[in-house]
């Protein structure tokens, strides 16, 4: 029966060392929603810029571009989600932008 305080308290340290690390976890999915709303208003903005001048005075295709090789969706279905792999959606999206760019 001794040994039951032990095992208590080194239940409480692991439970103490789990309850750190959720909170570590939950901070750094605050950090990465917040760049993801930051990334996503860039994103817009660009968009924004393109409508108000026109494409061809902004480098719209190269803007799309940049942000697809960061990894970044820009096609409508999954705009500013991080990209895995390559995506046909993205890909027709720019292809169009530089057709309108002169490229």
């Amino acid at each position: 029966m001794a040994a039951l305080p032990g095992r208590i308290n080194r239940l409480e340290q692991a439970l103490r060392q789990i309850c750190d690390e959720v909170d570590r976890l939950k901070l750094e999915v605050r950090q990465l929603e917040d760049e993801n709303a930051r990334l996503r208003q860039e994103v817009a903005g660009m968009y924004l810029e393109e409508g108000a001048e026109g494409l061809h005075h902004k480098p719209g295709a190269k803007n799309l571009w940049s942000l697809y090789d960061k990894g970044f969706h820009v096609c409508n279905l999954y705009f500013g989600k991080g990209r895995e792999g390559e995506c046909i959606f993205c890909y027709a999206l720019i292809n169009r932008g530089e057709q309108k760019d002169g490229a």
